[in-house]
């Protein structure tokens, strides 16, 4: 199967950032309405209307009081719509308040630039604008039919109008040219609900409905509408796990190392966007699930198949198993660190491109590899480490990747392999309470498995995060290393259950939020504890295959397109809204 181009991804990655446009809190809309509401009625009395103090100081409150009244009405009024929530009525209502008092600022800097008397256009026009405002996020965000959204827009902003104009200036809506002006806004906003909606067809009938789904789903936590018109879109396919298990001959827990083809995604409460945890939970909370060479098109798009998936694991093949394993071997070139431990023969690998970072390794560096160790005669454990932030990789990363493991696979093949001791602990078990709830971890946290062998002890870390700040992994790595217990690496399980935060990426990776020299310390006790209950084991290497439906490649291009598509039409009317608004100030 074909990845899905990392260029879809980042495309629609990068218009994330538009839903961070709105107030982070209910306080600060409620602020922002209040404020300007507060501009329009001060403004419209001083400059427009010219009306006396005492007629201000009746109809500021009584404005101010009419439109707090309103939001709640808009609230009913939009009732059994998709994504109907107070918060976002009240976003609305400020958004479309700040055009009104933009308009009734810039009409007074237009009187004076043209030397012009002041009139109620601008009142009456910025009435209009804030209604046409209202159409458009009406039918596009909360979900309502056109004609329902037309019919609620001039509601609210009609009503505030007649509570803070005195009555006899009641005259100026219709025999104003602010009038007409006003109703071309209100035009062109129909006109784009209308045409913006269809810019995904034929592939997606309606862009309005993904988005509305979207909404519900990061802002309300209902998943169920994306979920379906996720998996209505996926088709079938079969993905690999491999799993390597340390079991004590003794006493102890066993713990393992997950390796799944499928992707953690797409985001938040979504899908296969928890599946870490999911795993990290089946095998008893004693394992790490690492990011295997896979991407986005890999998402699985519901809950009900990483149930399909997570049981196809119970028919898991036994590939290997026995006592013995090799002394870890790593390797550095350029950028790319790899790092080896064979078990019989299967090899371990790690690679990493920290602290520079990148995005996930293409399938490319993975067949390559795993070709490599075929010839070897050991079949390959390929992981992402996914330890910092970074683009997608260069030719060169790319070639010093696989260059920098086979030369780990050449001196691993060739060691001595003896039998070994490993310990697990996990963040749940040393006390540190500042990283529990974290908005940067998943819900397994942290991890680290121990291998001792042949007088010496390795550590591998593992965190559930959403990749890691690209200074993180060295911090760690130094902390955590002592005379007794060297650590190797520390990955991340790329979980995208973390996601939907207000943050230019979406996410906050490890060390983002959560301080970093806590972080180091916790993996410090770690290492400590795994090592202290190390006991001698033996490992088996499993692998399943599971038929699940994945997202695929062609659902991102079709997501990606459609945006592309509706940003370029609203370029053009946002430029056409602009060209009247000027017209207005030459003209009114």
């Amino acid at each position: 199967m074909l990845a899905a181009k990392q260029d879809d991804v980042s495309n629609i990655h990068r218009r994330w950032s538009f839903t961070r446009i709105t107030p982070g809190t209910l306080k600060a809309s409620y602020a922002m309405m209040c404020i300007c509401a507060t501009i329009v009625i001060a403004v419209s009395h001083i400059f427009y209307l010219q009306t006396d103090l005492s007629s201000l100081v009746v109809h500021l409150p009584l404005g101010l009081g009419v439109l707090f009244g309103l939001t709640y009405l808009d609230s009913v009024m939009l009732r059994g719509t998709p994504v109907n929530k107070m918060s976002k009525v009240v976003h609305v209502t400020s958004f479309a308040n700040l055009l009104w008092a933009m308009t009734v600022i810039v009409g007074i800097l237009s009187s004076n630039i043209f030397a012009k008397p002041a009139t109620a256009d601008y009142i009456v026009a910025g009435m209009l604008l804030a209604a046409g405002l209202r159409v458009g996020i009406f039918v596009s965000v909360f979900g309502a039919s056109l004609g329902r959204a037309v019919a609620i827009c001039l509601v609210q902003p009609l009503i505030f109008f007649f509570a803070f104009v005195p009555t006899q200036s009641y005259g100026s809506i219709t025999e104003q040219v602010g009038f007409g002006f006003g109703v071309s806004f209100v035009a062109l906003a129909i006109s784009w609900t209308i045409i913006v909606d269809r810019s995904g067809r034929p592939e997606i009938p309606s862009t309005f409905r993904i988005l509305q789904a979207f909404l519900s789903a990061w802002t309300e936590n209902k998943a169920g509408g994306l979920e379906d018109y996720l998996e209505s879109r996926a088709h079938g396919e079969y993905v690999s796990t491999k799993i390597i298990r340390f079991l004590p001959k003794g006493f102890g827990k066993p713990s393992a190392i997950i390796l799944p083809d499928v992707h953690p995604g797409p985001f938040g409460s979504v899908g296969g966007s928890n599946l870490p945890y999911v795993l990290f939970e089946r095998f008893a909370k004693s394992a790490l699930v690492m990011h295997g060479v896979s991407d986005h098109s890999l998402n699985i798009p519901s809950k009900a198949e990483v149930d399909r998936y997570v049981k196809g694991l119970s028919e898991a093949t036994l590939e290997s198993k026995g006592e013995k394993c090799s002394l870890p071997v790593q390797h550095h070139q350029g950028n790319a660190t790899a790092t080896a431990i064979i078990f019989g023969k299967s090899a371990l690998i790690m690679l990493s491109l920290a602290p520079k970072g990148m995005e996930d390794v293409p399938q490319s560096v993975r067949k390559d590899i795993e070709s490599y160790a075929a010839g070897l005669g050991i079949s390959s454990l390929l992981v992402d480490c996914h330890n910092a932030m970074g683009e997608q990789l260069s030719d060169q990363d790319t070639c010093d990747l696989i260059e920098v493991a086979k030369k780990c696979l050449d001196d691993a093949v060739t060691g001595t392999q003896a039998e070994f001791d490993t310990g697990f602990a996990g963040l749940a078990e040393v006390q540190q309470k500042k990283l529990q709830n974290s908005h940067d971890l998943g819900q397994s946290g942290l991890g680290v498995i121990t291998i001792t062998t042949q007088g010496r002890t390795f550590a591998i870390g593992w965190a559930d995060s959403n990749n890691m700040e690209n200074a993180l992994r060295d911090k760690v790595l130094a902390t955590a290393s002592s005379k007794d217990v060297k650590m190797l690496e520390v990955c991340s399980s790329d979980t995208h259950s973390t996601s939907g935060k207000r943050t230019s990426e979406g996410y906050f990776a490890l060390g983002g939020y959560s301080d970093q020299d806590v972080i180091a310390s916790a993996y410090a006790e770690m290492c400590k504890l795994a090592h202290e209950r190390a006991s001698p084991s033996m490992y088996e290497v499993s692998f399943a295959k599971s038929e699940v439906k994945v997202m695929g490649e062609k659902q991102f291009q079709d997501y990606s397109g459609a945006l592309d598509r509706a940003m370029n039409i609203t370029k053009v009317f946002v430029g056409a809204t602009v060209a009247v608004f000027i017209a207005m100030q030459i003209l009114a």
